[in-house]
């Protein structure tokens, strides 16, 4: 059986960002990068899933961010279940693809 290990996000500039998948049981490295952290709910045997983004972020270590990540009220509420991680140690970089990011996406506990 195939399982997907990366999703695109597209920013508002139409640039596509390609993230590894990440459950939340699952170790998370201690890299730099951006993180999305999301509801993904399958939509069927051959139909894949759909990603709702609740929250999108940088950080200069992602597993430590994670175990107590921003909005986490507001994460548990809206059913917080897996994790995107794109690794990335330029913090000037890491900033625009974000605002990138942000600026073309509906994500549900970002202030």
């Amino acid at each position: 059986m195939f399982k997907q290990k990366e999703w695109l996000f597209q920013g508002e500039s139409g640039k596509e960002y390609t993230f590894g998948i990440y459950a939340k049981t699952r170790p998370i490295p201690k890299h730099s990068g951006l993180y999305i952290l999301s509801y993904t709910h399958p939509r069927g045997h051959r139909s894949g899933f759909k990603v709702n983004m609740l929250y999108a972020g940088e950080t200069e270590n992602f597993s430590k961010t994670i175990a107590a990540p921003p909005q986490a009220d507001c994460l548990w509420d809206e059913n917080w279940n897996c994790i995107y991680l794109l690794i990335n140690d330029n913090p000037d970089e890491r900033r625009n693809i974000l605002s990138d990011l942000i600026a073309g996406n509906k994500i549900s506990c970002q202030n």
